[in-house]
């Protein structure tokens, strides 16, 4: 009898629930097959373990884990990520491009092994387990094998295709693969999904495992992939030897838009998008409505997740990314970008579809509240970002820069304290200097007293400061976040809050972005449906939900010219046309931190040009002395003005084209010399 004689199932298992266990560790004894498939619950504890090695990019996926040798998606830093090179979020602990998570291989393998032989070896079990039992986690398995070869592809291009369980005393030189190309890596990929749609049940046998419809959901996001990457990937092929390493055939893009499309209509009435608290009045509600679904395990849009239980599996996103007063470590590192927040509906907004806090004549609009700016907001902004003013955790976000001078009458014009466009730095403006109070540190303040002794923080509590050690954009973020959580208890190691890695409103924004494209390449119905229409109606119901502003009709998603840059809301991001644009704008704003708008820049073939020595924005609240109230420690009403400006750091980012592939790690390639490195590394 075979023996599994590396990674035995039982410490990965273990492994599934220490976040600190290096599973790279060999047994101690030689495990029987026997003893792990001859009964259910040994299959269960093997599937355990490949489960637990997913590349799922949760709270922990960071570039500091690397991923190369080590636990890969598995350190509980989730300070650098994706969102710092999209212009989602911005942070002060970087101020230009890092590479998120590089060098994820020998992992994938390991992953892909297992799973191989799991395939392999549990049909020599189907008298004992029963074949329905066999076919069943035979089909679960090539999903997880599915899932990894994605994680991988979306990386490198055409990376080695393994199919079965390779034989150690075959020699060294059998195990060393060629890269496969592209489009077969994803053809491969997409077979999996497949034969998982086909051999799973509609409901999963147990929580975080998946099923038929979960197969789908990924068939809808993998082959979306891989038909924009036949679409818009013309610039980056790769061909060495007659292979594609890099690049799929123009030809097969409709082929893969349909098969996203396809995937996607399989779920539909089988999930739905969360609407519990939603409101068509209330705008408050409707936003814990979308805050809500990432927090409620019960949310009939939420299609595949990753679970935490303390102790025995935790991350630390609450510590790391609430408000500083509102955690008791760290702090201060989720800060959207004010470029992020302007795509939401119901903003003042001026020509260039920027947030509009200046007159015609560059002096500053005066509001009468902190919140009175937003008040007009789109609910699903609320629900994602946290505002100046917004109450969370028993308290309110106390956000501003600033407090000027009891002197300073609001009545008075103000002009803007620095021009549009440059990084100078407020002091260079006398004004600014003589009549504001301000904080470098705003935990430590020397606070600001009134004539009516009435004692004032410079600063908020939750900054910004003028040393940009707190938020560096003048804002918070609230996806993720337990609300629930007191700031006291909020520490490193403790956060449950699971991730949601696959939703039913990503499977509608896949479907809509798929319909588009075939309609908008010569595919205008699929089985008597009109694409472009269907694609409005995925769109306004993500919107709807969102309280955002309908689409008026299916025209709207034409294929004219798309908004240019600075010629209105949403005109950075860059689309062919402007239907497709409509539908990359609302990727953004319903997606956003969840660590996919990285990968949809790549495959779009957009980043490089859209990330160019690209500065992000921000937005700093001030407040009049004069007219300040104090009603709690974190919270002052009175009169306020808004500056929109750079980032005080003047930080610059910039991701060169060749990143659309990353480098195949170079220890790979010295074990494997058959494997060709990609272009400009």
């Amino acid at each position: 009898m075979k023996k599994i004689k590396y990674y035995i199932a039982i410490i990965l298992f273990i492994g599934t629930y220490t976040g600190c266990v290096d599973l790279d560790i060999p047994p101690k004894n030689i495990v029987q097959d026997g003893e792990i498939f001859a009964n259910p619950s040994g299959v269960q504890t093997y599937m355990a373990a490949l489960y637990s090695r997913m590349p799922i990019e949760d709270f922990k996926y960071s570039a500091n884990d690397g991923g190369g040798t080590k636990d890969g998606f598995n350190t509980w830093n989730c300070i650098n990520n994706p969102m710092l090179n999209t212009g989602e979020n911005a942070n002060r602990n970087n101020g230009g491009w890092v590479n998120p998570a590089k060098e994820y291989w020998y992992n994938g393998y390991l992953v892909i092994r297992n799973s191989n032989y799991l395939i392999a070896e549990i049909q020599n079990y189907e008298s004992v387990l029963g074949k329905a039992n066999t076919d069943k986690w035979a089909a679960e398995a090539k999903f997880i094998r599915a899932y990894t070869y994605f994680a991988l592809v979306k990386r490198y291009g055409g990376v080695p295709i393994i199919e079965g369980v390779q034989d150690l005393e075959a020699g060294i030189d059998a195990l060393k693969i060629p890269r496969s190309s592209e489009k077969d890596v994803y053809d491969y990929i997409l077979e999996d999904l497949d034969d998982a749609i086909n051999g799973l049940s509609e409901k999963s046998e147990h929580v975080g495992r998946a099923n038929k419809y979960v197969a789908a959901a990924y068939k809808s996001r993998f082959a979306l992939f891989a038909g924009s990457i036949a679409r818009y990937g013309v610039n980056q092929i790769y061909e060495r030897d007659g292979i594609m390493l890099c690049g799929i055939p123009a030809s097969e893009a409709n082929k893969y838009f349909e098969m996203s499309y396809k995937a996607a209509k399989l779920l539909e009435n089988a999930y739905s998008l969360y609407s519990k608290k939603w409101s068509a009045t209330d705008k408050k509600s409707t936003s814990d409505n979308y805050a809500d679904l990432f927090i409620d395990s019960s949310s009939p849009e939420n299609i595949f997740s990753k679970g935490y239980s303390y102790t025995d599996a935790v991350h630390s996103f609450d510590a790391v990314y609430s408000p500083p007063h509102l955690t008791g470590d760290y702090g201060d590192r989720f800060n959207p970008t004010l470029d992020y927040v302007e795509l939401f509906d119901g903003l003042p907004i001026n020509d260039k579809g920027q947030l509009k806090t200046t007159n015609d004549d560059g002096t500053y609009i005066v509001y009468n509240s902190i919140e009175e700016l937003f008040e007009n907001c789109e609910p699903r902004l609320r629900g994602t970002v946290l505002l100046p003013g917004q109450p969370f955790k028993g308290g309110y976000v106390d956000l501003r820069r600033g407090l000027l001078i009891e002197s300073v009458d609001p009545a008075t014009p103000i002009q803007k304290f620095v021009e549009e466009g440059l990084t100078s730095s407020y002091q260079s403006n006398t004004f600014y200097k003589e009549n504001m109070k301000e904080a470098g540190d705003h935990k430590n303040q020397t606070q600001y007293v009134l004539s009516n002794g009435t004692k004032l923080n410079p600063v908020g509590l939750d900054g910004p400061n003028s040393a940009n050690s707190a938020t560096v954009t003048g804002f918070h973020g609230r996806k993720w976040l337990d609300p629930n959580m007191a700031p006291a208890e909020t520490k490193l190691h403790v956060s449950t809050m699971p991730w949601v890695d696959m939703r039913y409103a990503e499977v509608l924004l896949n479907r809509a972005e798929a319909a588009l494209e075939l309609y908008q390449n010569g595919q205008t119905t699929i089985d008597g449906t009109d694409l472009r229409n269907d694609a409005y109606e995925c769109i306004n119901k993500i919107r709807n939900r969102a309280g955002a502003t309908l689409l008026s009709s299916s025209a709207e998603l034409s294929n004219g010219a798309s908004i240019g840059v600075e010629m209105g809301v949403g005109g950075y991001v860059l689309a062919p046309n402007r239907g497709l644009q409509i539908i990359r704008i609302e990727r953004r704003k319903e997606l956003a931190f969840e660590n996919k708008l990285w990968w949809d820049m790549r495959r779009w073939r957009t980043v490089s040009d859209e990330v160019n020595n690209r500065r992000w924005r921000k937005l700093n609240p001030f407040l009049f002395s004069k007219t300040a109230v104090v009603k709690a420690i974190d919270y002052y009403e009175g009169k306020y003005i808004f500056d929109c400006r750079y980032d005080e750091r003047g930080s610059r980012f910039t991701v060169e084209a060749k990143y659309v592939y990353e480098a195949i790690p170079g220890g790979q390639i010295n074990a494997n010399p058959l494997l060709i490195q990609n272009q400009g590394y």
